[in-house]
């Protein structure tokens, strides 16, 4: 993501998107998901998760024309925009797209920092992800996380495949 900054009007701006931005720190997103699941719940997964996955879907419809038919384009795109937003390091460790099934590592990940209990909300993850193939692919993924640091592994890993 790359920011344009106009301290005179006091705004910041996706240079991409032009759309209006924030910063918000980590702290202050764990009081919000936490006063989310306080006041909802486990319906609160469910409504980060969907929240997440609109998320995904909309950074596809934001692609250029070319971005959105070339599978690889639109995974390394995702990529870029993903670190760039200090989300993380990203490894795609397997890629095929001929199957659109993809295996990928996320280092530091924002998410997985961001406890719930004993949980944490790397499903906000997995529903851009899906988000982002269902626009994509027009069918839903099946993803599958295979590591979490939570489960003391050093990232958290997720393979996707078509259903």
């Amino acid at each position: 993501m790359a920011f344009e900054f106009d301290r005179q009007n006091g705004i910041i701006k996706d240079k991409i998107t032009e759309e209006r931005c924030i910063i918000i720190t980590q702290a202050r997103l764990q009081e919000i998901f936490s006063r989310l699941s306080e006041i909802f719940q486990s319906g609160a997964t469910v409504i980060i998760y969907e929240a997440s996955k609109a998320a995904g879907k909309r950074f596809i419809e934001e692609t250029s024309g070319k971005t959105k038919t070339d599978k690889e384009l639109i995974l390394k795109t995702a990529v870029e925009r993903f670190t760039d937003a200090g989300l993380g390091k990203i490894e795609i460790s397997d890629f095929n797209p001929e199957e659109t099934a993809v295996k990928f590592r996320i280092w530091n990940n924002f998410f997985a920092e961001l406890r719930c209990g004993e949980s944490t909300y790397c499903n906000c993850i997995e529903g851009f992800v899906s988000g982002m193939y269902e626009q994509v692919m027009h069918k839903t993924p099946k993803i599958k996380e295979t590591k979490c640091v939570r489960k003391g592994n050093p990232y958290c890993e997720w393979q996707i495949t078509s259903k």
